[in-house]
This record gives structure tokens, C-alpha cells and sequence, in this order.
């Protein structure tokens, strides 16, 4: 972002959420967890703060308002959610002329069709990081979640680009100057997190096809109790490593994407800023990095900060 003439800004201690900032947070559920992993972050979902007490987000049947208040307080499917606040590029907060672009442009958005649901933004995440699990039912996962993005409309949007195309689009001149600074993050080391994973397969088992229903259902039949945890099975139904490598070719052509795997990401000081980024790529690890975000607290859940290496 540039420096903006307007001088009107809110004051960047403020912990209110105000039209224009953005919210991260992580969802409840094995598949959350799983996104967060594969994405090399905390976070699994994106939103924006909207007016009238709501904010803005991708969710199962389009792009909508939802209250704000209401998924503060549901705990139970978010465990928490982060403020961040856009600043330009001298670290001066958006001036209000600036919010009520992005906001329009957001507004402009709603009820935009068919997102792409979870499973296809799992699938996103995998082919932009190329960071695969080694367990067997997550990889089938992955492997499943590849495969459906190829299946999807590459029109549909996902949390992150919902936020990200709101500054990028708006009419704000010269247009594009409020596109968060996206920047090359290194892959991540977080350990792979405690999965229960029956209730992994009922969540991803609804999001299938029903032809990939009847074709894994020797799957479904394995995912109870010790039965899902034995090696027999792991090698069975385990996809080999070129089945895993030619699903994840096809999701990052059908990304625009180079159809090799992702390499892991080296850092660099200071980091380098990916030029023109593909608002469809864009995820939430690069919203929570992005030198044009401020985390300005946590408005939900645990109250302790979070740690700066968590969200880079």
C-alpha cells in the first residue's frame, strides 16, 4: 500500500473492530486443524468487519454478512479469532475514506455463488504450499481435497480471496493501491496436530461426490474405532506417493500454477513481496504476514498473544 493523503485515520491502539479491519480465526474440527496445518498457519478462516455489527465472508452458499457479536461469542466453532488492522505503507491505520472503499467494494461481493467449499480450499492450500501429511487418512484426504479443487469452477472464491480482493478491487486511486503486500513465507514446523479421525471422514464425507462416496466407501467402513489406525489398512488404501504427486501436478496447473510440486519457501530478511499475487491463491498465512496487516489483539478465545512465528 501507499501513503494516503487523507490524514482522518483511527488511532492504531484501538481494539474495536471497525469496517475495513480483518479477522483470522481458527474453525473447531479436525478440518480446520488440517487446513491450518497444510497452510502453514493458525488460521483457517478469513473475514472482513462490515458496518451495521456484521462482517463479511465465504461461507457454504456464497459470500454473506453475518454478526459479528454472534461469532465472537461461538466459541464452540471458533476457539478464536484475531483483529488486524490495514495501514499503509508508512504504518499510518486506513483513513476512513479508504475503509468505506474497501467496504463498498466487499458489499459489492455478497451473494456471490458456491464458493469453494473446505475440502477444495484444503486443496488450494496443499497445491500453493506443497506441504503434505504423512498419515494415511490424511493424505487420502488431501489426495480427495486435490481432486475436487480440479472438479470446481475456477471461479469460486475462497475466505482469503473474499478479503483480499475487497482491498484490491476497490475503487480507492490509482486502483490497487490498498492490495495488502503479500509476502514469501518459508514453510512451516509446526507439528502435525492430534487428529481425531473419525471425525475427520464425517466432515470431509459430505463435502465428497457421490461417485468418490461409493468409490471410498471400503474407507468409511475402516474409519471406526482401532480399525482406522491399522497398517494393513494404512497400505491399502494409502494413495502412493505419484498418485499423491499427479493430483497435486493437476491442482496447481488448474491453479495456473507450474504443474512441479512446490518447493519449501527459504526465508529471507527482509522478506521478499510476491509481485501481482493471484487474488485466488492468496491464504490466510498471507493476510496474518502481511507487512500491510497489523494484529491489533485477540477479540476471542485464549487471551494470551500470539507468539510473532506463529503467524509467519
Amino acid at each position: 500500500m501507499t501513503s494516503c493523503p487523507n490524514p482522518e485515520a483511527p488511532a492504531a491502539s484501538s481494539r474495536d473492530p471497525m469496517p475495513g479491519d480483518v479477522l483470522l480465526m481458527l474453525g473447531e474440527g479436525p478440518l480446520s486443524a488440517l487446513i491450518a496445518w497444510c497452510g502453514d498457519s493458525i488460521y483457517s478462516h478469513a473475514a472482513l468487519v462490515a458496518d451495521d455489527g456484521d462482517l463479511i465472508e465465504a461461507a457454504a452458499h456464497g459470500v454473506r454478512r453475518y454478526p459479528l457479536m454472534q461469532r465472537l461469542n461461538d466459541h464452540d466453532n471458533y476457539p478464536f479469532v484475531d483483529l488486524f488492522r490495514p495501514h499503509d505503507a508508512d504504518g499510518r491505520p486506513l483513513p476512513d475514506g479508504d475503509r468505506a472503499a474497501v467496504l463498498a467494494h466487499a458489499v459489492s461481493l455478497l451473494g456471490v455463488p458456491y464458493p469453494l467449499d473446505r475440502l477444495a480450499t484444503l486443496g488450494v492450500l496443499v497445491a500453493v504450499r506443497g506441504k503434505l501429511p504423512s498419515h494415511w487418512l490424511a493424505r487420502l484426504v488431501v489426495r480427495e481435497a486435490l481432486d475436487h479443487l480440479v472438479r470446481n469452477d475456477p471461479s469460486h472464491m475462497v475466505c482469503s480471496e473474499v478479503v483480499y480482493r475487497s482491498f484490491a478491487e476497490c475503487d480507492a486511486q490509482p486502483r490497487g493501491r490498498l492490495a495488502p503486500t503479500v509476502v514469501l513465507e518459508p514453510r512451516g514446523t509446526a507439528p502435525f496436530p492430534k487428529i481425531d479421525w473419525k471425525a475427520l471422514w464425517d466432515e470431509v464425507w459430505p463435502l465428497l461426490h457421490p461417485k468418490r462416496r461409493q468409490a471410498l466407501a471400503a474407507v468409511a467402513a475402516q474409519t471406526g474405532g482401532e480399525a482406522a489406525e491399522r497398517v494393513a489398512t494404512a497400505a491399502d488404501l494409502a494413495p502412493a506417493d505419484d498418485e499423491l504427486a499427479d493430483s497435486l501436478a493437476a491442482a496447481r496447473a488448474r491453479l495456473g500454477l507450474s504443474a512441479s510440486a512446490a518447493t519449501p519457501i527459504l526465508a529471507a530478511t527482509p522478506p521478499l513481496p510476491v509481485p501481482n499475487p493471484n487474488p485466488k491463491l492468496v491464504t490466510p498465512l498471507d493476510l496474518a504476514s502481511s507487512p500491510s496487516l497489523m494484529r491489533i489483539g485477540r477479540l476471542s478465545g485464549a487471551a494470551s498473544p500470539v507468539p510473532a512465528d506463529a503467524v509467519g
